[in-house]
């Protein structure tokens, strides 16, 4: 099974049309089974990033667009080769929001969506974190929910909730060791495998200089992007086998977003 999580970089940008159509056909060559999208865009005109990649991909797709005053939406999404049972959106909402110093935090979201496996289902979580660097605790409380949101779930015996997306944390960080064990995590019991950590190569820099649009960016090179997979679980069943970066090399001359995406690898 492959898993390929992606932050999209929404419409920005003045070639944010073409960038879509590099996205596109990236996505296309990879052949993934799913995909975790951030920054997705949709309008209430009807067009939606999603549902055209899903139509181009054969895919199915679980999107829940939140329309802001100008009509944009700005979101997650999960495509599925397989078919979508359900699916909802949930807000990352903590008390801990309160310590922000403004209002550009935002409302994170998390998409939930149980998708068809064999003659049984999976769980795949879609999510965004607040992107500020001061604002790890935020953070903190947005990893809670998103552990309370998986555990009803994650079945020991059974195939492992996928959880990805663009976390805005390195792998040291607070939030991210709630996550893998390396400090208690947020649900007793229930913790995930960092899917680099387990078979990359390299530092995995996601957000990185080599990207064009980041030539002249103010944060260092960074890991902030992840595909997780819950543990315990019956192995092999849902072990990493291979992973890799996506999105590094232009398409007719576009690289497809500022950030580059992942592919993974699980055994099914």
């Amino acid at each position: 099974m492959r898993v390929a999580t992606w932050n999209l970089w929404w419409r920005f940008g003045d070639d944010w049309k073409a960038r879509h159509s590099a996205v596109a056909a990236a996505l296309e060559a990879l052949e993934p089974d799913i995909v975790c999208c951030q920054e997705i865009w949709a309008t209430q005109d009807g067009m939606d990033q999603s549902a055209v990649l899903a139509e181009r991909l054969g895919m199915h797709v679980a999107h829940h667009p939140r329309f802001g005053r100008r009509g944009e939406s700005f979101g997650n999404a999960i495509l599925s080769r397989s078919e979508i049972l359900s699916s909802e959106v949930h807000t990352l909402a903590s008390e801990v929001h309160t310590l922000a110093v403004d209002n550009q935090s935002g409302h994170r979201s998390a998409v939930v969506a149980r998708i068809a496996r064999g003659d049984g289902e999976m769980t795949v979580i879609c999510t965004h974190l607040e992107h500020r660097f001061h604002l790890s605790e935020i953070r903190q409380g947005q990893v809670a929910t998103l552990c309370e949101l998986a555990a009803p779930h994650h079945d020991p015996e059974g195939f492992p909730v996928i959880m990805a997306g663009d976390f805005n944390a390195v792998p040291t960080s607070e939030e991210i060791r709630m996550l893998t064990g390396e400090r208690p995590p947020p649900v007793p019991g229930l913790v995930f495998s960092d899917a680099w950590s387990q078979a990359g190569d390299g530092p995995g820099h996601t957000w990185s200089g080599q990207n064009p649009y980041l030539s002249q960016a103010m944060w260092p090179n960074r890991r902030i992007d992840y595909v997780f997979v819950s543990t315990p679980r019956p192995v092999p069943v849902g072990n990493i086998s291979a992973i890799g970066l996506i999105g590094t090399e232009p398409i007719d001359g576009v690289v497809p977003s500022d950030h580059y995406g992942l592919a993974v690898d699980l055994v099914d």
